[in-house]
C-alpha cells in the first residue's frame, strides 16, 4: 500500500468522469485540490460526498488480495436502490452472481442498474483503479466510483473462480465518534464552569 495525495485521487476520478459521453469537456491536471473538489461534487455530489464529510481521508493506492476484493461492498446508499438492489449481500461478488444468474433485461428493468453495461465492460475491463472508501477500524471498503469496473470485474470471479488482481485509491475516512465526544466533554466542562458554551 503506497500512500498518495487527495489531488492525486481527485484528478484520477475526474478524469474518469470527463471520459463520459454525458460529461463537458474540461481540464483536470490545471486544477488545484479544492476546485478539482467542488468539480468532482458538481458530478457526483452523493458518491463524492464522504471526501468533504469525513475529512481529513487518508489515500493509498494498492492492489486488492483476493479476501479484500471478495468483502468489497457496493456504493453506499439506501437499502432497496439501484446497486443496493442487484446485490442481496450489499457485496461487488453478490452483485456478480446476481448478474450471472439472471436475466439481464429483467435485473435492469427491477434494479435500475445497467446490466448490460456490466456484461460489456466484462469483455474488456479496464484497468484504472477503483476508488474506494472505508472507515477506520474493521469494516470492508465500499466502491466510490467503479461500481460497473467492480461489478464486471466480479463477475469474471464468479464465472471462472480466478482473481484479477484489481488496483484501487483507497480512502481511509476517520471515525466521527472522536470528535462529538470531545465537543460534549468541553461542553460540559463550560457549563460546569460556569462558562457559555460558545
Amino acid at each position: 500500500m503506497q500512500r498518495v495525495s487527495q489531488a492525486t485521487v481527485l484528478r484520477h476520478w475526474l478524469r474518469l468522469e470527463r471520459a463520459k459521453p454525458e460529461t463537458p469537456d474540461f481540464a483536470v491536471e490545471s486544477l488545484s485540490e479544492r476546485a478539482a473538489l467542488d468539480r468532482l461534487l458538481d458530478c457526483k455530489p452523493g458518491a463524492a460526498a464522504f471526501v468533504w464529510r469525513d475529512a481529513p481521508v487518508r489515500w493509498y493506492r494498492t492492489t486488492l488480495s483476493p479476501e479484500t476484493f471478495a468483502r468489497l461492498r457496493v456504493i453506499e446508499g439506501p437499502e432497496g436502490m439501484l446497486w443496493r438492489s442487484l446485490s442481496p449481500d450489499g457485496t461487488v461478488v453478490g452483485a456478480a452472481r446476481r448478474v450471472a444468474g439472471g436475466d439481464s433485461d429483467a435485473l435492469a428493468a427491477e434494479t435500475g442498474v445497467d446490466v448490460g453495461r456490466v456484461l460489456d465492460v466484462r469483455e474488456n475491463p479496464p484497468d484504472e483503479p477503483l476508488v474506494l472508501a472505508r472507515r477506520e477500524g474493521c469494516e470492508p471498503p465500499y466502491v466510490a466510483d467503479g461500481n460497473y469496473r467492480a461489478t464486471a470485474r466480479a463477475l469474471g470471479l464468479v464465472e471462472t473462480g480466478e482473481y484479477d488482481p484489481v488496483e484501487a485509491y483507497l480512502g481511509v475516512c476517520s471515525r466521527p465518534v472522536l470528535e462529538p465526544l470531545r465537543q460534549r466533554a468541553c461542553a460540559l466542562v463550560r457549563r460546569t464552569l460556569g462558562r457559555r458554551p460558545w
